[in-house]
């Protein structure tokens, strides 16, 4: 049974095993590990016939090629993890700020400085932070006189 190799390149930096796709006379292929092996024992066939088919520079290419693939592959995945990662930080702290603002103290004070600090906050220590202050600064303030009710008069009847 002839067959053909295609798309040999180096499966690692040492150079001793070559990834190669091997096609058969009937269309089915394989992907395959190919080594060599160890000097003083009998030389694999398929090392022979890739290393015969295909120049040295021709396999250095197709490594580069494949290499370079998968590092541009590699770089695509980081940049999704990250933007899910801010994505999922930015969904946190938009919730730390819904909780911050749910606090009475909070969302009662007339502090419209820190309140925008809050809101414009990029990080949980800041919103706890200014959280904190407008809490501290609502429990250091004299209560306000609660308003007394105004007292119902009686309507006087005419005479």
């Amino acid at each position: 049974m002839a067959r053909t190799f295609e798309n040999p390149h180096y499966a690692d930096n040492s150079r001793t095993t070559i990834v190669v796709d091997i096609i058969n006379d009937d269309g089915t292929s394989v992907t395959a590990s190919v080594g060599n092996t160890p000097d003083g024992e009998k030389d694999n066939p398929d090392w022979k016939d890739i290393k015969k088919q295909f120049a040295a520079t021709e396999i250095e290419e197709n490594t580069k090629k494949i290499t370079d693939a998968q590092s541009a592959s590699v770089a695509v995945q980081l940049a999704e993890v990250r933007a899910q990662e801010a994505k999922h930080k930015n969904e946190a702290l938009f919730a730390a700020k819904v909780e911050a603002f749910e606090i009475e103290e909070v969302s009662n004070s007339k502090n419209r400085t820190l309140k925008a600090k809050i809101r414009k906050a990029t990080n949980l220590v800041e919103i706890h932070a200014y959280s904190a202050a407008i809490i501290i600064e609502s429990l250091t303030q004299p209560a306000a006189p609660k308003k007394a009710a105004p007292k119902k008069v009686a309507a006087k009847a005419k005479a």
